[in-house]
């Protein structure tokens, strides 16, 4: 699985560079990338989802536990470019409401352009839980 990756100001805009479901063994080489990323020191994300076609709970998980540590780390992590069927999981779970959602990723970096800077430490949080986490 190739990412691509964008570091603008003080936020890491994580992509995929293929068609990619988040599934199974999928999610778990995609929750190993996010976590090197985010220990390296990045806490503001910006995940591009565009070219996630589906998203089982793994990937869910994945997602959940990147956003608990970036909070911790005073971050923030935004979804952006939602397929139909990632959108359709996201409400169904009802964790449309637990992630900043935004329709484009120049619309979440002018969110986080308006942000106040934060003095934020690097994300060194605890990944918890098993395989969904």
């Amino acid at each position: 699985m190739d990412l691509s990756l964008r570091k603008i100001g003080n936020t890491l805009v994580v992509g995929f560079a293929a068609r990619v479901n988040l599934e199974g063994d999928s999610s778990l080489v995609f929750k190993e990338k996010l976590k090197a990323l985010i220990a390296g020191g990045y806490v503001h994300v910006v995940m591009d989802l565009g070219n996630v076609g589906f998203i089982d709970s793994q990937g869910l998980g994945t997602l959940i536990s990147c956003l608990k540590v970036l909070r911790q780390a005073d971050g923030n992590l935004t979804l952006t470019n939602l397929s139909e069927s990632v959108e359709a999981v996201l409400r169904i779970t009802r964790l449309i409401r637990v992630f900043d959602v935004l329709p484009t990723v120049d619309d979440a970096l002018a969110a986080a352009a308006a942000r106040p800077q934060s003095a934020a430490t690097p994300a060194h949080g605890a990944w918890t839980g098993g395989a969904n986490a």
